[in-house]
């Protein structure tokens, strides 16, 4: 039987195998069991002798790919089903998201991590015609994987902004996200990304750090699941998607799709993270945010658990982006407020309606709302300025001016509702 190893570093967590009766299972190695800092890779699969098999195994492990267009068009590439997360984690498992890495059997972390220097044009070029595949370099492959239904790669950059490809274990420190090629109904998708992640900092909502590099017309991320240790070496740090944290496969991501409500991922946030009060206020923000810039597709995934050694928290937002621009794609909130889902509809009972499915007070939401509402007026026309002042080319340049027309509009629209005394019944 075919088994896949979970190292943590050099350090062998488990093994993770497939059969046509169990399909696939996952078992910790004893050595780990004994380390006083062995972590559980989720509270689905708990440090435990035991085999672990069926949705749990499957959850976590299939949460580490991409999803969607971007999984078909690389196990096409790949020869790979699309279903078979077992053979896509032993081609792509190398780098993924959170503190595990996923090898071959005989393939072992190295104790120096190896990069392959490139250029940038190299980069470019590569995403223009691999849309982010990994490549077998010298035997040695990059092994990528991040989940998401955007063309990304990961790749490490150091102090002076050079670029390399990991390979092997190696771990990466930064996202390109290209803006979307193969749909020409969703253009200049990484300056709204930029835009919309720059505004949620300037915002002071903690959110990852994203640059913008206009020769690739690319947003770059520095993870935040990536630390540098004292010696200098780039480490991994544990996380979770809310997916992972709940037992989910991907396809349950979207609550019209049978998964979570908020009100099941409060619950969900709350009852694992150190810091209850300030995740849950983190939490109605970014419910707020999303419905302020038009993120229609906030959905479970895009919430993830940072599990460090004595304290869990909510990571940093990631994935911030005005899909409302885009008349082609849904035009409804991925997870429904109070019962309703069509931003237009929102009314100030529906707010009141989610509060208590929290169980918050309705004036800490309408608090919430309004402050997020006078900071946006405050910090938008000052990001403009900022975003116009780049070397954008003319259609970035556009979408800026649609997001913010739209962003004004829905602002506008939210604070009457909320605070309209006849909306209020």
């Amino acid at each position: 039987m075919k088994a896949l190893n979970v190292f943590s570093g050099q350090t062998l967590v488990g093994q993770l195998t497939e059969s046509e009766a169990q399909g696939l299972c996952f078992q910790y190695v004893r050595t780990w069991l004994a380390d006083k800092a062995a972590k559980s890779l989720s509270p689905e699969l708990p440090l435990d002798e035991q085999i672990f098999s069926g949705d749990t195994v499957a959850s976590f492990f299939q949460n580490l790919l991409p999803e969607g267009e971007i999984l078909q068009f690389i196990s096409r590439a790949a020869h790979i089903s699309g279903d078979n997360t077992f053979g896509l984690l032993e081609r792509f498992g190398g780098d993924t998201a959170g503190a595990f890495s996923v090898l071959p059997e005989g393939v072992l972390p190295s104790a120096t991590a190896h990069y392959l220097a490139v250029s940038q044009g190299e980069i470019g070029q590569w995403l223009e015609h691999s849309r982010g595949i990994p490549l077998n370099i010298n035997g040695e492959q990059a092994r990528m994987s991040l989940s998401g239904a955007q063309d990304k790669i990961t790749v490490f950059i150091n102090a002076q902004g050079e670029m390399a490809i990991p390979l092997g274990a190696a771990p990466s420190s930064h996202i390109i996200k290209p803006s979307i090629k193969h749909r020409h109904d969703v253009p200049n998708t990484a300056m709204n990304e930029f835009m919309i992640m720059t505004l949620a900092r300037e915002m002071k909502l903690d959110v990852a750090e994203v640059n913008y590099l206009s020769e690739l017309n690319a947003v770059i991320v520095t993870r935040f699941d990536r630390k540098t240790d004292a010696k200098g070496q780039l480490t991994r740090l544990h996380q979770n998607d809310l997916c992972q944290l709940l037992g989910l496969l991907s396809n349950k991501k979207y609550e019209s799709e049978g998964g979570p409500t908020l009100k099941a991922c409060f619950n969900a946030v709350l009852k694992h993270s150190s810091q209850p009060a300030k995740d849950k206020k983190r939490l109605i923000e970014w419910v707020v945010f999303n419905v302020l810039v038009g993120n229609m597709d906030g959905h479970a995934k895009n919430l993830s658990l940072m599990r460090g050694d004595d304290k869990t928290k909510l990571t940093p937002f990631y994935d911030l982006i005005c899909t409302a621009v885009y008349p082609q794609l849904s035009q409804k909130i991925a997870f429904k407020i109070g019962g309703e889902n069509r931003p237009q509809w929102l009314m100030r009972r529906h707010w009141e309606r989610f509060a208590q499915e929290i169980d918050t007070k309705p004036t800490l939401v309408i608090s919430i709302i309004n402050g997020l509402s006078k900071r946006m007026e405050q910090v938008l026309p000052v990001l403009v300025n900022k975003l116009n002042a780049l070397h954008t080319q003319t259609e970035e340049r556009a979408m800026v001016e649609k997001i913010t027309q739209f962003i004004e509009q829905s602002t506008v629209l939210l604070t009457s509702r909320i605070n309209d005394d006849s909306a209020k019944q």
